[in-house]
């Protein structure tokens, strides 16, 4: 089991305490900066997110009120969308993930496919649903909504249709080949293609090796973390763990990280560079 100071420390840097709580949306690009990654809603314990965040209880839970924290947290997606405060996309565990702007080409190297969607295709690596709606998002000239996403990508009203079309998006997210972005003043949410919308990310992130990759996260994310799981790590980003012991092994060898053990067994590291950590 992880100290109990570790933990306090995790939720203070998370903001996920009354007295470091996020008073409001106007806090909210400053904390994702920070954190790196962070959810809308709770996705992982192993990532901060911005409704534990704004109502500073970890153990606070969602429901479906609109006059709740949890509707005021829904409509945070424009209010920062609006502002293109971060990266927006669905990401850890499949749920709605903002990731900042300086860490966004460490994570396309890790998480994200920096094939072509042409090349993926030919290959077997991306299904025909998939690249139906590639190749509708190539042929616009602009960011298209869902209801023309799915009309010039084939996929008309009918629930077998919309289940298909979900299913595509979601593996085009998984991939980080896709993203959301909030254009206008409305309250509707388009659709980009990563490549094409944020080319100086994506050719930053074609210039670092995975070890580097990795590194720049875990330097964002365990100073704020706290302590870290490998294991959970490796299964909320779809890495193979020996590739985070690798790393793990790493900060460890230069003192960065101490390993935490309980029966003898390694239960994750825990950071002793507390000086980065912004309080």
């Amino acid at each position: 089991m992880v100290e109990a100071t570790y933990e306090q420390q995790r939720l203070h840097n998370w903001c996920q305490t009354p007295a470091a709580h996020l008073s409001g949306s106007e806090q909210a690009p400053d904390f994702i900066e920070r954190m790196g990654i962070a959810t809308l809603y709770p996705a992982s314990p192993e990532f901060p997110n911005l409704f534990s965040a704004y109502v500073g209880d970890p153990n606070a839970k969602t429901d479906s009120g609109w006059d709740t924290p949890s509707g005021e947290l829904y409509t945070w997606r424009w209010t920062l969308g609006r502002q293109a405060v971060a990266y927006y996309s669905a990401l850890i565990r499949r749920r709605p993930t903002w990731i900042s702007w300086s860490l966004l080409p460490s994570m396309l190297r890790l998480c994200g496919e920096l094939r072509s969607p042409h090349e993926l295709y030919h290959t077997g690596q991306l299904s025909a649903p998939a690249y139906q709606i590639i190749e509708a998002l190539e042929a616009a000239t602009e960011p298209l909504a869902t209801s023309e996403l799915r009309e010039q990508a084939g996929f008309p009203r009918g629930t077998a249709s919309r289940n298909l079309y979900l299913k595509a998006v979601e593996e085009l997210e998984a991939l980080m080949l896709l993203a959301k972005i909030f254009p206008d003043e409305g309250n509707t949410m388009y659709h980009v293609l990563v490549r094409q919308h944020y080319p100086e990310h994506v050719a930053s992130a074609e210039r670092l090796s995975q070890p580097e990759a990795l590194r720049n996260f875990l330097h964002s994310y365990l100073p704020q973390a706290v302590y870290a799981n490998p294991k959970s790590l490796a299964k909320d980003l779809k890495l193979p763990l020996s590739t985070l012991n690798a790393a793990f092994e790493e900060l460890l060898s230069g003192q960065q990280v101490v390993q935490l053990s309980q029966d003898g067994k390694n239960i994750g590291y825990h950071w002793r560079d507390t000086a980065t950590v912004n309080r």
